[in-house]
């Protein structure tokens, strides 16, 4: 039974990850009275066949109970597919703001508003037309799992990228984070306060999903290890309280033995590709529809290594740059940097410079970046590059921002 048990988990791991805003997790799980879940009816895709791939719609909602979260906007979002011929998995993330279509709305709209608007079924719906690709099952979460499961496994190591510090006494439940940066184990408090940290990265939800990954790694390996069968007790219960899903007891049980001998180098995590804009004066997630289908198709044939290298050097050739108010323009660095990223460029640190005032704009090239460097001066109208070249840095150019920066 512990070892039916163990092989669930790490199947349904696969098809259950989530993680957010509300603080949502992957697992597995499994009812001891052999019962089965949810509305089983929903959706509108067949079932997939013995070897074909399976999608499972993964989703967290920000409610502290069942009822609440039936009237609520998903916080995360992920389609998870598994095919049991190569034993890959792969996790579409789709950010929460992403602007579709949803069935039944006049305009477009963000795709987290579906699970308000008609639930499970309308938010399956959703996802099968913007990818193109049959949903067949979900998975429903909501964030008090996350606390549980994280104290189930004994805490999870993580390094947290920054400091971590936010307030707001009006979410439900109120939302306090403190966390100061560096290496550590996280306990459930923690961790909740990790994955619902939001306002602090540079490129908004983008850097909430790759911390999201990098929690969803470091809570694998503690899954996936051996350690993990003395608490597979305590981690059944946890998943039969939080988990709602449409997927059928014994489909979990044979997909479950098909991933047996899953690895953590066996899931590969992907985010649909677009940007932020604003429109109508609300900002949203836009998709680029053409690499997101070239994604899509190298997922579902198979290819998905390949689309995890391409994103990987992709990352490391992007450009990194800081920008630093150096001014008594208050804001002016924030809008700079939202510029920059609107053009292609990561961001990596948005800050104000201590001390004394600048009153001219400086770009400083640390890495030699000669073009970059004098697309961005264009950009800015700053007629002066200076040369700093600093094998140390953590970035490629750094700006100034001086007071002849209008606004």
């Amino acid at each position: 039974m512990k070892k039916f048990f163990k092989v669930l988990i790490i199947a349904f791991f696969c098809f259950t990850i989530v993680m957010g805003t509300g603080a949502y997790i992957l697992t597995s799980s499994v009812n001891v009275k052999g019962q089965g879940y949810g509305n089983e009816g929903i959706g509108e895709d067949e079932s997939p066949k013995k070897e074909e791939r399976v999608n499972v719609l993964v989703v967290g909602v920000d409610a502290k109970d069942i009822e609440s979260a039936k009237r609520a906007r998903t916080d995360t979002m992920m389609l998870a597919t598994f095919d049991p011929n190569t034993k890959q998995v792969d996790i579409i993330s789709i950010p929460r703001d992403t602007r579709v279509v949803i069935r039944g709305r006049r305009s477009k709209d963000k795709i987290n508003h579906a699970h308000a608007y008609g639930g499970m079924d309308l938010s399956m719906k959703a996802v099968k037309d913007l990818l193109g690709v049959p949903v067949h099952y979900y998975v429903e979460i909501n964030y008090a799992a996350v606390g549980k499961v994280v104290d189930d496994v004994g805490g999870v190591e993580i390094n947290v990228p920054m400091n971590m510090k936010y307030y707001d006494p009006k979410a439900d439940p109120p939302l306090k984070i403190n966390l100061k940066k560096g290496k550590q184990v996280l306990d459930s408090d923690k961790a909740m306060q990790f994955l619902r940290f939001r306002k602090g990265y540079i490129n908004q939800d983008l850097g909430r999903i790759d911390a999201q990954h990098d929690f969803l790694k470091a809570l694998a390996d503690k899954i996936l290890s051996p350690a993990i069968i003395t608490k597979l007790p305590k981690l059944v219960r946890t998943f039969n309280t939080y988990v709602d899903t449409n997927m059928p007891i014994t489909t979990m049980g044979s997909y479950a033995l098909q991933a047996k001998d899953l690895k953590i180098e066996d899931i590969n995590m992907v985010t649909i590709p677009g940007e932020p804009k604003k429109i109508n004066g609300l900002w949203y997630y836009v998709p680029d529809m053409d690499q997101t289908k070239t994604i899509v198709k190298q997922i579902f044939s198979g290819n998905s290594v390949n689309v995890k290298n391409e994103n990987e050097e992709n990352k490391k050739e992007q450009v990194t740059v800081e920008v630093l108010n150096g001014s008594n323009i208050n804001g002016i660095a924030t809008k700079t940097a939202n510029i920059l990223k609107e053009k292609g460029y990561k961001v990596v640190n948005v800050n104000n410079v201590a001390g004394m005032k600048y009153g001219q704009t400086h770009i400083y090239d640390r890495s030699n970046k000669d073009e970059d460097a004098k697309n961005i001066a264009k950009l800015l109208n700053v007629k002066e590059i200076e040369k700093d070249i600093d094998n140390n840095s953590k970035v490629d150019i750094t700006i100034i921002i001086g007071n002849d920066m209008k606004k």
